[in-house]
């Protein structure tokens, strides 16, 4: 045999391995054992000394007696409590960073009308807020536009990667409008009437595209704004109405349902409680803004704003809290579980308001058989704490997101925290 054919043979079976490599990922990938923790995969009963199996950035099996592949590298998380990542509803994190700088905020548009926007090209995925509130244990989020009246379209994504197209989960994810508020008492309100009008004229559009498709008419030339409200139109795509004060949610409801729009989802602040038995009525869920806000009227306790979710949870209607989404809030998205325990300690159950920030808010975007639990088949997007995560004192210790293992110390809070730590010690052996 010649030098040529044995490098011939040699080439081919070379590259026949790699093709069955590539062919068969799945049996090769390794598999992490997290074990020993108490599991609380929040849609069913904690499990005492559980296990978690995670392959290929997924959860493979979740229980208390389950068998370990061989070879899989284990986790001992003894004394810890494990728990999916929350899911912030509504934020810009990644479309702010300093909120005084304006060349840090890219949150809105110019214009009323910004229907073509998709907010996951905007995504700074190097943000230095991103690892705070990973450390936080938000892990994903709903990044949605501002500004305007029909704003744009929101995504879901995850909050580590190297760049929005890797982070992203689902896009778009929902459509924003926000109803003018003086529409409540004026018919002729010139907001709403721009709003109605691009409405029509998208909907005109649409025929007409269809009827060139169909050989009958002349293609209509390309408006972006009105092709972005297809999916909408369709009921293909969520519809995300922004409203604050009842009579306006209200309103905006009547005008949604008058529109067509069947699947809605309201992004209310505390307000919406004084609605609660329509929306369960019509099953319309609630995209909650805000548990610390003050009463904005004289006859409303102090606690208008800590009670709304018990009161929605009471009236049957589905919900998830969120903060205000934008402003100084984005720097301090890490603090939205503390907004479930405040809950908590004003009646909420403690099961829902965990539900409220996990499980909830991801069947309402759409995407919760990728996240909100700790359940076969979904994203190995979770953490491991001391205790439970909706109380302040609690720590946690480690974060996986879709499967891999998170450097903590990416967080620059946490490094400037333990320079400190060591400093004062120093200072104090002196």
């Amino acid at each position: 045999m010649t030098n040529s054919a044995f490098s011939m043979i040699t080439k081919t079976f070379t590259a026949s391995l790699l093709g069955l490599a590539l062919l068969a990922p799945t049996a090769w990938a390794e598999v992490t054992a997290l074990v020993g923790a108490t599991v609380h995969p929040v849609s069913s009963d904690p499990i005492e000394n559980g296990i978690v199996l995670i392959r290929n950035g997924r959860i493979e099996a979740v229980g208390s007696d389950i068998s370990i592949p061989e070879g899989s590298r284990r986790v001992a998380l003894d004394g810890l409590h494990l728990y999916p990542g929350f899911v912030h509803a509504a934020t810009q994190l990644g479309l702010t960073e300093i909120s005084s700088v304006a060349g840090t905020v890219d949150t809105t548009e110019m214009g009323s009308i910004n229907a073509a926007i998709r907010v996951e090209v905007a995504v700074n995925h190097d943000s230095e807020l991103l690892p705070t509130t990973i450390a936080g244990g938000v892990l994903s989020a709903h990044i949605v536009p501002g500004g305007g009246l029909i704003r744009g379209t929101s995504a879901v994504i995850g909050l580590d990667g190297w760049s929005w197209e890797e982070m992203v989960i689902s896009a778009p994810t929902a459509m924003h409008i926000a109803f003018p508020a003086g529409a409540v008492d004026n018919n002729d309100n010139e907001d709403l009437k721009l709003i109605e009008e691009v409405l029509d004229q998208a909907r005109h559009w649409h025929q007409a595209r269809a009827a060139a498709a169909d050989g009958n008419a002349h293609m209509p030339a390309r408006n972006d704004q009105l092709e972005a409200l297809g999916p909408l139109l369709a009921g293909e795509q969520a519809l995300i109405l922004h409203a604050n004060r009842y009579d306006v949610m209200e309103k905006a409801l009547d005008w949604a349902e008058g529109q067509g729009f069947e699947n809605i989802i309201l992004y209310a602040n505390p307000d919406v409680q004084y609605i609660a038995e329509r929306l369960a009525r019509d099953d319309i869920p609630v995209i909650l803004r805000n548990v610390y806000s003050l009463p904005s009227r004289r006859w409303e306790p102090y606690d208008m704003a800590f009670v709304a979710p018990k009161r929605l949870h009471e009236a049957g209607v589905r919900f998830a809290i969120a903060d205000t989404g934008g402003g100084m809030d984005v720097s301090n998205a890490r603090n939205l579980p503390f907004q479930a325990g405040s809950a908590i300690a004003h009646g909420l159950p403690a099961d829902a308001a965990m539900k409220s920030v996990t499980l909830w808010p991801a069947q309402i975007l759409g995407v919760g058989d990728e996240l909100g639990s700790i359940e076969a088949g979904k994203r190995a997007s979770l953490f491991a704490a001391t205790g439970d995560p909706l109380e302040p004192m609690t720590h946690i210790q480690q974060v996986w997101i879709d499967g891999e293992q998170y450097d903590l110390h990416r967080d620059r809070t946490l490094r400037l925290y333990e320079r400190y730590r060591q400093r004062n010690a120093n200072v104090q052996g002196r």
